[in-house]
C-alpha cells in the first residue's frame, strides 16, 4: 500500500451491500487459512524492496505457486529510474496468471508483492494479499467460468504504481474488455474488511457475497490510501478494493511481521472475491440510454433509471443527473456510461455545441475551495490521483441555497461537496459559486491545479562515471528502449552521474551532461578539491513528451581533463 495526501470530501464511495452470487456456488468455495499463512511466511522470507536481488527469487517462487493452480503464466519486465543499482539497470516483473474462460471478458484480480522499504518482512503490505489472491485462484480451479480471469502480482507499488501503470499502457487493447478490477492491498490485519469503489462503478459492489466481515467506512477514512485499483480508476476501468484498517499502524514497519496477522480474515477476503467472480460471470443485459445536447445542457435518459457516469472531452465528471451539466461554448464530445448488474456496459456518444458561460461575480465570500492554487501562480498544486474531489467549504452555511461548480468553464448545477471527477491529465480550473435565495450570489472561490499523467514512465538513462583511481577513467553507457506508442505518455528518463575522487589526482573539473530531443540540454560539474575525498553522486533527469511514434535519443557525456567518454540512448516507439 502507498500512502498519500488524504483530502477532505475525498473520491470514493465505501459501503456494505448483501449480495447476488449464488448460494449454491458459494457453499463450495472454501478457503484455507492454513495455506495463506503458509504462503505469507513464504514470501516475507525474501527480501522485495526496490533494488533488492531477492525480488526476482520472489517472483519465480510466485510464478511457480500460479502454474501449480493452473494458469498460464507470463511476465511483464519493467524498469525503475534509479542509477546506482549494481547492474545499474533495475528491472522488475509482474508476475500474470491467467485462466481462460468461455467468453473474452476480463476480471483482473490483483496484488502488489514489492515492499517500501528495505528489511521489512511485508506480511500484510502485502504478502497476505498475494497468498489471499493465489487462494482464489486455486478454490476456484474446478469451477467452470465464462469470463477470462487475470491474477497478476504487481511490482512497483510502493514506488508509484509502476507495475500496474505500465501494464495498463502495454495492453491498451484488453482495456475495453475488462468487466471489473479487483486489488488486494493490506487485507490480513484486525477483523473488518473494508470494499471501496468509484460511485459509477457501484454494480460491483452489489456482486458481493454476504458476509460479517466487511463494514463501511468512516468518512474521515476515505482515499487515505491508494493502490494499484488506481491506476485501473484512471483508465475508466471499474475497480474495487478490499483492505482492512488496522494495518497502517505497522506497515513500512519491522513490526509487519506473517505472525501479526489474521488468517481467518484472509480466508474471508479469497471467499469474498472468488464469489464476487463467479456472481458477475454472466455477460447480463446493459441499459439502454438515450442521450442528446439540448442548449448546452446533457440530457439523457437510461432504461432501468440506472446511475450515469458523464464524460466531456475525456473528463470524466462522475455520476451526475439529467441536466445537472452544461457546456461551455465551442464543439464537445459527450459520452455517458452506465452499467447492468454484472457490468454489461452501455455507451452513449454525442457531438454537440456548448453555450457561452460567464460565471457571475461575487462580492461576498460564503464559499472557499480548501485546496489548489490561486489562479496564476506557479507552480500550481500537482495531483496525481486518479479520481479527485470537488471540495468546497461554506464559510456561512445557513445562508447558501445551492452552489454550482465550473470545472474548466463546465457548469456543473447544485455540486455537492467532494462530488469525483476523473480529469485527463494537464492543467485545470475549479471554481465554485454560492447562491443565496432569489438566486443571490453570496461568493465565489477558483483554484488551479494539474493531473500528472498516469500513463508516466520511468525510464534509467544511462550512467556517467568519472574515477580517479590513481589516473584518471570516464566512462558512459545508455540504454535503448521499445515501447508501443501511448498518446499522451510521458517519460521521466534519469542519467546518474557517479563521480569518484578516490586519488588526490589533479584539480581538475569533472563534467556531466545530457543533450536531448527539444534543444534540452543539462549538466553537473564537480571540483576536485585537493586533500579531501569529495566523492559525490547525483542524477540528470529529464522528460520526453513524444508526439507520435518515431526514434527519440539523448546523448550523455563525461569528462575530466582530456578524457572523456559518450553514450547514446534511445526511446523507439512503435
Amino acid at each position: 500500500m502507498r500512502l498519500s495526501l488524504l483530502l477532505r470530501g475525498a473520491a470514493v464511495l465505501l459501503v456494505v451491500l448483501a449480495g447476488t452470487a449464488p448460494v449454491a456456488a458459494l457453499d463450495d468455495l472454501t478457503a484455507d487459512p492454513a495455506r495463506i499463512e503458509e504462503m505469507t511466511y513464504d514470501l516475507c522470507t525474501f527480501e522485495r524492496a526496490l533494488g533488492s536481488e531477492e525480488r526476482t527469487a520472489a517472483a519465480t517462487y510466485i510464478a511457480t505457486a500460479m502454474e501449480e493452480r493452473g494458469l498460464s503464466v507470463r511476465t511483464g519486465r519493467f524498469s525503475y529510474s534509479n542509477c546506482y543499482f549494481d547492474p545499474p539497470l533495475a528491472l522488475s516483473s509482474n508476475i500474470i496468471g491467467v485462466r481462460e474462460g468461455a467468453s473474452d471478458r476480463i476480471v483482473i484480480i490483483s496484488a502488489h508483492y514489492d515492499t517500501a522499504v528495505p528489511e521489512t518482512p511485508g506480511a500484510d503490505d502485502n504478502a497476505a494479499g498475494v497468498a489471499t489472491m493465489l487462494e482464489v485462484a486455486g478454490i476456484l480451479n474446478d469451477t467452470p467460468l465464462n469470463h477470462t480471469v487475470y491474477f497478476i502480482a504487481f511490482s512497483g507499488e510502493e514506488t508509484g504504481l509502476e507495475g500496474s501503470t505500465r501494464w495498463l499502457a502495454d495492453n491498451p487493447d484488453l482495456h475495453d474488455r475488462i468487466v471489473a478490477a479487483i486489488n488486494l492491498d493490506c487485507i490480513a490485519s484486525g477483523d473488518r474488511l473494508l470494499a471501496s469503489t468509484l460511485p459509477q462503478h457501484r454494480w460491483i459492489l452489489g456482486a458481493l457475497p454476504p458476509s460479517a466481515c466487511i463494514e463501511e467506512t468512516p468518512e474521515q477514512l476515505l482515499d487515505a490510501a491508494r493502490g494499484d485499483e488506481h491506476a485501473f480508476r484512471a483508465a475508466g476501468i471499474p475497480a474495487l478494493r478490499l483492505y482492512e484498517r488496522d494495518s497502517h499502524a505497522i506497515i513500512h514497519t519491522a513490526d509487519d511481521r506473517p505472525e501479526r496477522l489474521n488468517y481467518t480474515l484472509a480466508a474471508e477476503c479469497a471467499r469474498i472475491v472468488a464469489g464476487t467472480i463467479v456472481g458477475i460471470d454472466t455477460a447480463g443485459e446493459a441499459p439502454e440510454v438515450d442521450l442528446r445536447i439540448e442548449d448546452g445542457k446533457v440530457v439523457f435518459r437510461t432504461s432501468e433509471d440506472t446511475p450515469v457516469e458523464v464524460l466531456v472531452d475525456g473528463t470524466s465528471l462522475g455520476v451526475l443527473p439529467s441536466g445537472s451539466v452544461t457546456l461551455p461554448g465551442g464543439p464537445h464530445v459527450v459520452q455517458v456510461v452506465t452499467y447492468g448488474p454484472t457490468g454489461a456496459k452501455a455507451v452513449a456518444t454525442v457531438m454537440g455545441e456548448g453555450v457561452e458561460i460567464v460565471p457571475p461575480a461575487a462580492s461576498g465570500n460564503a464559499v472557499t475551495i480548501p485546496w489548489g492554487a490561486d489562479p496564476g501562480e506557479d507552480p500550481m498544486i500537482h495531483l496525481t490521483f486518479a479520481a479527485v474531489p470537488l471540495s468546497y467549504r461554506l464559510d456561512r452555511p445557513e445562508e447558501v441555497v445551492r452552489v454550482d461548480g465550473y470545472f474548466d468553464g463546465i457548469l456543473i448545477r447544485d455540486l455537492e461537496d467532494g462530488h469525483a471527477i476523473i480529469p485527463t491529465p494537464g492543467p485545470h480550473s475549479f471554481a465554485v459559486v454560492a447562491h443565496g435565495p432569489d438566486d443571490a450570489v453570496l461568493g465565489a472561490d477558483r483554484a488551479d491545479f494539474s493531473i500528472s499523467s498516469y500513463g508516466m514512465v520511468d525510464l534509467d538513462g544511462g550512467i556517467l562515471q568519472v574515477d580517479e583511481p590513481g589516473g584518471v577513467t570516464c566512462s558512459a553507457s545508455a540504454h535503448t528502449y521499445t515501447y508501443n506508442y501511448t498518446p499522451g505518455e510521458r517519460y521521466h528518463i534519469t542519467v546518474g552521474c557517479d563521480y569518484r575522487d578516490t586519488a588526490d589526482a589533479f584539480l581538475q573539473t569533472a563534467e556531466f551532461r545530457v543533450e536531448g530531443p527539444g534543444d534540452l540540454k543539462s549538466d553537473r560539474r564537480f571540483f576536485d578539491v585537493p586533500v579531501l575525498n569529495d566523492s559525490r553522486r547525483e542524477e540528470i533527469g529529464f522528460w520526453l513528451e513524444p508526439e507520435g511514434p518515431g526514434t527519440y535519443n539523448w546523448t550523455i557525456f563525461s569528462s575530466e581533463g582530456d578524457r572523456e567518454a559518450t553514450g547514446t540512448g534511445s526511446l523507439v516507439l512503435r
